[in-house]
């Protein structure tokens, strides 16, 4: 038998018996996750979902099968180094002072006090850094960045030295997204997270204009199998999936939209417009009648 060249375990097609790339696997990963969410529990998450897109093709929101769903153990890169920062701001100190205006008051004037808050600025910049550990990287084409993101976190406390038996009967992709590729990814999200750090240590009442120049050293880094649980849907001739993390059960998507619910919940709106319009109008008629009987 030979498993597709994207992945390093699969099942035969004779015998379900697992099949594993062992060679492959040692070559490329370090350490896998096993899951903690089974079938069962990744469909009724799924199940729950779908329940709250009312706006969903009610097809779909029922269409939640444990069987259909494939667990799959994705590669992540995991990234553990130093971040060093330069970066520069702008502080603002609050400072209060005492404002005279006049007023009109029964034709008189009235002269009357306020206090106006006013912010002084001033620059500053500095250095930081900071080790971060387990920031990870998707190394699956297949899974972009921003959902890996959404689906995370994930407890690499759990995850063990590679063996052949943690991934014998999953699905497991081989890496497709390169290593320095992956580093990019990597430096750009520690940059942010250093933004947020400097934000949050920087003094005065309001901060403007935090920039950083971030340079990561890297220690470590690992190639991680992680456990996500996979739904497709086909509807209206697209193709759409859903993700559950395999270790908290949190589900990441977007189910499609219904023409009919939407269409509907548009003439709703209409109507109730209509009605508000309607509404006002008749009291402002019945408005307009009772001042004429008044005057009359």
């Amino acid at each position: 038998m030979e498993i597709d060249d994207n992945a390093l375990a699969d099942r035969c097609a004779f015998c379900e018996s697992p099949l594993v790339d062992a060679e492959a696997v040692e070559q490329h990963i370090d350490r896998v996750a096993p899951f903690d969410v089974d079938r069962n529990v990744a469909a009724r998450k799924l199940k729950q979902f779908l329940a709250g897109q009312w706006l969903a093709p009610e097809e779909v929101r029922h269409r939640v099968h444990p069987e259909k769903l494939n667990g799959v153990l994705v590669p992540f890169y995991a990234w553990e180094g130093t971040a060093r920062s330069h970066w520069s701001a702008r502080v603002g100190i609050y400072w209060y002072r005492t404002e005279t205006y006049t007023v009109i008051v029964n034709g008189k004037p009235q002269v009357r006090t306020r206090t106006v808050r006013e912010t002084e600025w001033f620059p500053l910049s500095g250095t930081h850094a900071a080790n971060y550990s387990g920031q990870l990287v998707s190394a699956s084409k297949g899974l972009p960045e921003v959902e890996a993101n959404q689906l995370e976190p994930f407890d690499l406390g759990k995850a063990r030295a590679f063996a052949p038996a943690l991934v014998a009967g999953w699905l497991a992709e081989r890496p497709t997204v390169d290593e320095a590729s992956a580093r990019q990814v990597a430096t750009a999200e520690i940059a942010r997270l250093e933004n947020a750090a400097i934000g949050r240590f920087l003094a005065g009442d309001i901060r403007s204009d935090v920039q950083n120049d971030t340079r990561l050293a890297v220690d470590k880094v690992e190639e991680i199998l992680l456990p996500v649980w996979i739904a497709t849907y086909r509807h209206g001739g697209a193709v759409f999936r859903l993700l559950v993390n395999g270790q908290t059960g949190e589900v990441v998507g977007k189910a499609p939209s219904s023409g009919l619910k939407i269409g509907c919940l548009v003439a709703f709106l209409v109507l109730v417009i209509v009605g508000l319009f309607g509404v006002v109008a008749l009291v402002s008629g019945g408005v307009a009648v009772v001042g004429g009987g008044r005057h009359g």
